[in-house]
């Protein structure tokens, strides 16, 4: 297991370890999930994978692939957790995170 696959899986525990507090009313035992800083990244060029939002770039880094790929996958509703500020997509780590790790992909929506 790499070092970004075990990385996930803590960060998704940490994550549904507090969504189930917060739904169990023990909001007290939660153990926060600290925000890499701005623009850092891990000593392999990877972003963190502990941030609340991500940029197509990182994603990109994230996916392996470019950020015109990312924005051509958020076109055909490939990825989740999409938003746009402006003209720029931002993705929520708690929903882009659990997708990746588990390496799902959508069916194309049409043959060629």
């Amino acid at each position: 297991m790499s070092s970004v696959e075990a990385g996930l899986r803590d960060l998704i525990r940490a994550l549904v370890r507090d969504e189930l507090a917060t739904l169990h009313g023990g909001a007290a035992h939660r153990e926060p999930v600290q925000a890499g800083a701005l623009g850092s990244t891990t000593p392999d060029g990877q972003p963190p994978l502990d941030k609340a939002i991500y940029t197509a770039e990182e994603v990109g880094r994230l996916l392996g692939c470019s950020p015109k790929a990312v924005y051509a996958k958020v076109s055909r509703s490939q990825l989740p957790g999409v938003f746009r500020v402006g003209r720029s997509l931002r993705f929520r780590g708690r929903e882009l995170l659990p997708f990746i790790l588990e390496g799902r992909a959508p069916s194309p929506r049409r043959s060629r």
